[in-house]
């Protein structure tokens, strides 16, 4: 049996110029996840992270209040999706650049709530699969991508513990697969998920079974100050 623990990354930099960066909250989640590892004295056999920065300063972080000395091992196929050119995507008319979009999400009451509902809509006219040729990766090549990289360190973590520093969406296509969730219930488990959450799953090799979801309970009491979702 190989145990694949999947992991969030920590809180990136939103509304900053390059959000692939954690904030000092992500950091903070990360230190707390890492000190939580070792608290409960986890051993892992292989580290895995996505491409991204924000997922290897989460894995660094962590795996050094953990006192791990694992090395992690850059998978591309755990990098998250475009989620700007997602969401850029869906009215070029009204939002021909970034900074058009941003400005008029600042400018609404609920600046949350309106990139929450514009998100969604983006989500949609991704997976519709009508648009495919805006995008440079489509819904289901995203699909197959995430689930591929899971067969892939499933295949060298027999009778081992691997875990994976990688993002929402990569995370909830992959449940998505192993539980047959619509695309509509598998976004809304994307938005769902929180920064450094965990999500496990064990297989044999042949059968992949989903054994926790967005396991949050390190992020309750006196660290619930560190719990976010974006």
């Amino acid at each position: 049996m190989a145990l694949i623990t999947l992991i969030r990354h920590g809180q990136a930099s939103f509304g900053a110029a390059n959000y692939d960066q954690l904030s000092s909250k992500g950091f903070a989640q990360s230190t707390h996840l890492g000190e939580l590892f070792a608290n409960q004295q986890q051993q892992f056999d292989h580290v895995w992270i996505g491409a991204m920065t924000r997922h290897q300063q989460t894995a660094e972080t962590c795996l050094q209040a953990a006192n791990c000395a694992l090395n992690p091992v850059i998978h591309a196929g755990f990098n998250e999706f475009d989620h700007e050119q997602v969401l850029m995507k869906l009215d070029t008319a009204r939002y021909p650049t970034r900074e058009a979009l941003m400005q008029a999400i600042a400018a609404t009451e609920h600046p949350k709530k309106t990139l929450g509902k514009l998100f969604g809509a983006a989500m949609q006219r991704w997976q519709c699969g009508e648009y495919d040729c805006d995008y440079s990766e489509t819904w289901l090549q995203f699909q197959a991508r995430s689930l591929a990289a899971l067969n892939d360190i499933v295949t060298q973590s027999v009778g081992q513990h691997s875990v994976v520093f990688s993002s929402g969406g990569v995370i909830s296509v992959i449940v998505q697969a192993l539980m047959g969730l619509s695309d509509q219930a598998t976004f809304e488990l994307n938005w769902a998920l929180v920064n450094c959450g965990i999500t496990q799953i064990r297989s044999d090799g042949r059968k992949h079974t989903v054994l926790s979801i967005n396991e949050h309970n390190h992020f309750r009491g006196q660290a619930s100050n560190l719990l976010t979702w974006h």
